[in-house]
């Protein structure tokens, strides 16, 4: 009798320890997921300033929600996007920042010295200069 009396509770507790072992293991995977986002996106920011993005606020238009992380490491789903952010925005990329203003230095007039006061003639005549 005090075998039936305890397999309901042998249940119950095994029960409660699976809820619980799913409940952890739902938490570990949505941090798994947290930081597999946060790696794809490091990894794209980093993909997109070697291909010569000049305009971080261009960067989030990028859906990364479409990248993800292989287990190999590599990026999926960010080459189609930026081929596609190339070819809308070409002058984003390329690394030459415009600056835009003033003409270029080669364009100036050269300085030319200020005329000597009589006083300053004076005192080149005294030193013999």
């Amino acid at each position: 009798m005090e075998d039936t009396q305890e397999r309901p509770n042998d249940i119950e507790a095994m029960q409660a320890a699976l809820h619980k072992a799913n409940a952890e293991a739902q938490k570990h995977r949505e941090q798994r997921n947290t930081y597999r986002d946060l790696a794809a996106r490091l990894a794209a920011q980093n993909t997109l300033a070697e291909a010569g993005l000049t305009n971080s606020k261009a960067a989030k238009l990028i859906d990364y929600s479409k990248v993800s992380v292989t287990e190999t490491g590599e990026l999926e789903g960010l080459t189609e996007q930026l081929d596609a952010f190339k070819e809308d925005f070409p002058e984003l990329f390329g690394g030459t920042k415009r600056i835009s203003g003033g003409g270029d230095a080669a364009n100036k007039t050269p300085i030319t010295p200020k005329p000597k006061t009589s006083a300053e003639r004076l005192v080149a005549q005294l030193h013999g200069n």
